[in-house]
């Protein structure tokens, strides 16, 4: 008994601190992206907001207006990290939630960076499906998506690398 308890606070106390990260993550302020480096100044803000995007609730306020804007921002003139998506294998996934498209490219960025600079792009399709399965997953500030679900049944199976390798470009 005492060890189950020890357990279940132990798994209680590392639970906790994975949502208290993911709440950690602020927009950096008055945020400079004019050389290349700048953009790498801010990687690992980049990463930080991906991780806060992928465990916030999907919830429009206005830090997800902010830090969607600051990653955008950061995306579309990093010199580093590209992001290329076939609107076939992407738009479907995220059409009943829009905001779903920002946390996949920021999985894909945040692979990318973690891989230096990783130009796979069937690895980024993973990570960024990844992401916006997860975000999914928690059921908050998502609509309901058949789309999404069979996404999430190829994940569950083990499956997904390889319907990406079989569908997805190079």
């Amino acid at each position: 008994m005492k060890k189950q308890l020890v357990f279940s606070i132990a798994i209680l106390f590392v639970l906790s601190i994975g949502q208290i990260k993911s709440q950690n993550f602020d927009v950096p302020e008055d945020y400079v992206l004019d050389s290349k480096e700048d953009y790498a100044k801010y990687e690992k803000d980049i990463i930080a907001c991906a991780n806060w995007m992928e465990n916030s609730p999907l919830i429009k306020d206005n830090k997800r207006i902010e830090a969607n804007s600051f990653f955008i921002t950061w995306l579309t003139g990093s010199p580093t990290v590209t992001v290329s998506i076939d609107a076939d294998f992407v738009v479907k996934y995220t059409e009943k939630n829009p905001d779903l498209l920002v946390i996949f490219m920021a999985g894909w960025a945040r692979y990318s960076l973690e891989n230096n600079y990783s130009k796979d792009i069937q690895k980024g399709y993973y990570e960024g499906y990844k992401s916006i399965i997860n975000v999914y997953k928690k059921g908050v500030g998502v609509k309901k998506d058949k789309n999404m679900e069979k996404l999430i049944k190829l994940y569950e199976k083990g499956e997904l690398e390889n319907w990406i390798t079989e569908n997805v470009r190079n």
